[in-house]
């Protein structure tokens, strides 16, 4: 489908007709074992087309799949909590892979303090894959203490959704 904005016409459909997408989550505490890379998982799937989330050499489901060649624009959401007991340090190191291989320069540290024992690492990044390939992400941490947290739903003190421990999205671009 073509759309006119102006005097520019814009492509909004990729292969097969469609832009492909994906939308994946984690109701599962996730942990790493100090200093040891990590993938993250999401076991359900909220909305795909195109992109799908494959069990991975770890045996769960890490890796994201692309049915179709293009630019993808991958994010992610990430609730850490310091549960507390000490630990020598407070940092979280978050990097993609592409099957399977780090993808140079995009790696990010973060501090989850025990006195803010909650935080949300959020971010995107762009990526350019052929029909097959798949993006990995992996957390390692210096502290035991450090996990990414699911929280059931509440009705105390108010009534709210469950909190997935991780987020993951993909959208085509181009």
């Amino acid at each position: 489908m073509l759309r006119t904005a102006g005097a520019v016409t814009i492509n909004v459909t990729g292969a097969g007709g469609n832009l492909a997408y994906g939308s994946f989550y984690s109701n599962l505490d996730q942990s790493d074992g100090v200093n040891t890379p990590t993938l993250m998982y999401c076991e359900n799937t909220a909305d795909a087309s195109g992109v799908v989330m494959n069990t991975g050499a770890a045996g769960t489901k890490s890796q994201m799949t692309f049915t179709n060649a293009g630019t993808y624009n991958i994010q992610f959401s990430a609730q850490f909590h310091n549960t507390g007991g000490g630990g020598a340090g407070n940092t979280v190191n978050i990097w993609f892979r592409l099957n399977g291989v780090d993808i140079p320069s995009s790696d990010t540290k973060l501090t989850v303090p025990s006195n803010a024992p909650y935080i949300v690492a959020a971010w995107n990044f762009i990526q350019t894959v052929t029909a097959g390939q798949y993006v990995e992400m992996v957390f390692a941490t210096d502290n035991a203490n450090i996990i990414m947290e699911a929280e059931p739903a509440a009705t105390t003190p108010f009534a709210h959704p469950a909190i997935p421990s991780i987020i993951m999205t993909a959208q085509q671009i181009r």
